[in-house]
């Protein structure tokens, strides 16, 4: 989700940062190799930091200064591991061990082997690399300054082409995440951004109610497609559609929001969508004899095990 540093910092020293230009500041060492040293100082658009781990994170965080280890526990606070993000640092000063580094994810879906970035010793280059065992006694701590609602990579450049503040999502009110099975997502005032790599897409309105109400990414998975006009329906009414891995989902002020998946989709798909059999009134339900029945404007589709799916008129 982070890509090549960009040209120029967006923060000032010592300000507010958000996780997304933390990270690209910490991936320009990296993509420069710069080899670790605890005298001296690499000087590149962002600034001239001590090339040691802590001075390498000091860079990251744009602060003023290089602060050493000890000093980063000035400018941080204690989270809980299990609300680690990118950006934040797993720092230690004890048992003869004087380090830190940076977090960016968990390698495992566990959350035992932490991906970090960082400066960790003479004869070596900053690099990004898993610590197979686990975090040793180090401390997750958050930088004061950091900016947690700030959008950052595959969403933020969702969020940017929706409209930013000013589109149907509004300003964002929680941090990025991680969802279920794997994902990320954002929460904002009207909606939220959900990403599985490498696709995200913006869910709204009605939609996302529907979305929340029935399990969420649980049941339909992830969103394929951001939510768009759908098809008028014989009697006029016009809605919006968004797809999921699993179903689709289908809105009209008329009709409310209702989803459409399995067998009963494939027989809805088959017909002409909308533009025929009209927007669903009901979600599928269980019908007498065993089967399902899902109820749209104009017809009815039903559904057997044994028969398969079959329409009648409304």
């Amino acid at each position: 989700m982070f890509g090549t540093a960009p040209a120029a910092s967006a923060s000032e020293p010592g300000g507010p940062i958000g996780r997304g230009e933390a990270m690209d500041r910490a991936w320009s060492w990296i993509a420069e190799q710069v080899p670790y040293s605890q005298s001296g100082c690499h000087q590149n658009q962002f600034g001239c930091y001590r090339p040691d781990c802590s001075g390498y994170v000091s860079m990251a965080w744009n602060l003023g200064t290089s602060l050493t280890t000890w000093g980063l526990w000035d400018v941080t606070f204690d989270i809980p591991a299990n609300d680690l993000q990118p950006g934040d640092a797993l720092l230690r000063d004890s048992g003869g061990t004087d380090h830190v580094a940076l977090f960016l994810r968990w390698a495992d879906p566990a959350h035992t082997q932490p991906v970090v970035r960082e400066e960790y010793d003479f004869g070596h280059v900053a690099e990004e690399r898993v610590w197979g065992d686990g975090l040793r006694g180090f401390t997750p701590r958050r930088y004061n300054n950091l900016d947690d609602l700030v959008p950052y990579g595959t969403i933020a450049a969702k969020y940017d082409s929706t409209g930013g503040p000013g589109g149907p999502l509004g300003r964002p009110i929680t941090g990025e995440r991680d969802s279920s099975l794997g994902g990320r997502f954002q929460q904002f005032q009207n909606g939220i951004i959900i990403w599985h790599p490498d696709e995200a897409h913006a869910i709204y309105g009605d939609i996302l109610t529907k979305f929340w109400d029935t399990d969420a990414e649980r049941r339909w998975g992830f969103p394929t497609t951001d939510e768009a006009d759908a098809a008028q329906a014989p009697d006029g009414t016009k809605g919006r559609y968004q797809f999921f891995e699993r179903g689709l989902f289908l809105w009209s002020p008329q009709t409310g929001a209702h989803t459409v998946h399995g067998a009963i989709y494939d027989a809805f798909h088959a017909a002409g969508h909308e533009s025929t059999l009209g927007y669903p009134l009901t979600d599928e339900t269980d019908e007498a004899g065993g089967g399902k029945v899902q109820k749209f404007q104009k017809a009815t589709i039903h559904w057997t095990a044994e028969k398969g799916t079959w329409i009648t008129q409304n």
